[in-house]
């Protein structure tokens, strides 16, 4: 396993085993496609059996969650989407290629409490072989020392947050723009913008 940077795939074909394996050549890990069923992140990884190809390539298939409804408690239907046949990793018609073992994650970024478990397989998708670790909490992280665990809270509730338009938090030079105009204007914003939040200004019908 070797990466130095990542790579956002723009087709889930290149999930498959038949591409994966160049990822490694390169050096890099890979972030899925937005709304690709199951896996979030793919590390890919080679067997120690044989040269790199995509007979001898598996990866770690990583879903992270940073919604608070995701604890400590392990939600085993998380790991059911990242059966590599359903992401793509494996060809359910490949009669050549044995499945290899792969390692399945889920990170549980917004869990209150932190801990890691590592729950029994169920390979009911296939038959393969995998590790399953549910990583809850960021300071189940060990990379994430108690001087950093701050910085790190700030960047999970911002990727928490909406963009901030609606209370016109950008920076412009308006001499007009008082409190009470920016107010206004927000909620001007949040009437166009009907039904995204939960917030009253959404929920209003007229303008």
């Amino acid at each position: 396993m070797w990466f130095n940077h990542v790579i956002r795939i723009q087709n889930a074909s290149l999930i498959g085993a038949e591409h994966l394996w160049s990822f490694i050549t390169r050096g890099a890990m890979v972030v899925c496609v937005h709304n690709h069923v199951g896996v979030d992140i793919i590390i890919p990884l080679c067997l120690k059996t044989g040269s790199l190809s995509r007979k001898t390539i598996s990866a770690i298939l990583i879903q992270v969650k940073n919604a608070s409804k995701y604890g400590k408690k392990v939600d085993t239907k998380l790991f059911d989407a990242l059966c590599p046949f359903r992401v793509g990793l494996f060809d359910d018609n490949d009669e050549d290629s044995t499945p290899r073992p792969v390692i399945r994650m889920v990170f549980a970024l917004a869990s209150k409490e932190s801990d890691i478990d590592f729950p029994k397989v169920d390979e009911s998708c296939n038959e393969f072989t995998a590790f399953d670790i549910w990583c809850a909490g960021l300071s189940c992280f060990p990379v994430v020392g108690k001087d950093d665990l701050a910085s790190y809270q700030i960047l999970l509730e911002r990727s928490l947050r909406p963009h901030d338009a609606f209370d016109l938090g950008e920076l412009v030079k308006d001499q007009y723009l008082d409190d009470e105009t920016r107010q206004v204007r927000g909620l001007r914003r949040r009437r166009i913008a009907a039904l995204t939040m939960d917030h009253d200004e959404h929920r209003m019908l007229h303008l």
